[in-house]
């Protein structure tokens, strides 16, 4: 394994990137200046369930909290405050009141019962942070919904370190499709772990596969 690529270090990258040029996306909120959460806060700071925060995220909060407010984690920058939300009620947020699919996504909840935490990205999809259960670096899937014919959901990223350096394109990474990654030589035993955790599988899961795991 290469440690750059993966959590800290990688975020490290994000950051420089940032600074430097800003997020290189239309979709991603601007971050003109960061707003550290500060070292007590961090050091209380724990994920839904008493959880510690993946290296990934904790990194990146030392950074800066107020892009994350932005994309609708919590509201105070200063002192963030996770929410509660499932995937059904999170993709009717992030799709919004008119897309009737998105109502679909609240079957998935008893395969995928934790809180999940909007991202940026996609058209007729959808990325967020699954708070399930971490790989083994202590990150967490970053899954894509979709709702262009049937409601899908998929592991695209192992974790918030990989999604967020390839937002900031700091890392060159080629999607044939959505699950594109479960292949990569520097990702795929993390997708694999994500794959068998969530129990979506290498290749995503559509609304009526709910039927079949009975």
């Amino acid at each position: 394994m290469n440690e750059d690529m993966h959590g800290a270090a990688l975020i490290d990258r994000v950051i420089e990137r940032v600074r430097e040029r800003g997020w290189p996306t239309c979709e991603a909120p601007d971050l003109d200046e960061p707003v550290p959460v500060a070292p007590e806060v961090l050091d209380r700071l724990t994920l839904p369930g008493g959880r510690p925060l993946p290296p990934s995220l904790r990194r990146w909060l030392a950074f800066d909290g107020s892009w994350l407010a932005a994309v609708g984690w919590y509201d105070d920058p200063a002192e963030p405050r996770f929410g509660d939300r499932g995937l059904g009620a999170t993709a009717e947020w992030m799709y919004g009141d008119d897309d009737g699919m998105a109502g679909m996504f609240t079957a998935f909840e008893e395969l995928l019962p934790a809180v999940c935490l909007p991202l940026v990205g996609g058209c007729d999809s959808r990325r967020l942070l699954y708070l399930g259960s971490p790989d083994s670096t202590g990150e967490y899937p970053v899954l894509v919904t979709d709702t262009d014919d049937l409601a899908y959901v998929a592991v695209m990223y192992p974790g918030l370190d990989v999604y967020l350096a390839d937002l900031a394109e700091v890392i060159d990474l080629d999607f044939d499709d959505y699950t594109s990654l479960a292949s990569h030589p520097e990702y795929a035993a993390r997708m694999a772990e994500h794959a068998e955790n969530t129990e979506l599988g290498p290749d995503g899961l559509e609304f009526p596969d709910l039927d079949r795991l009975d």
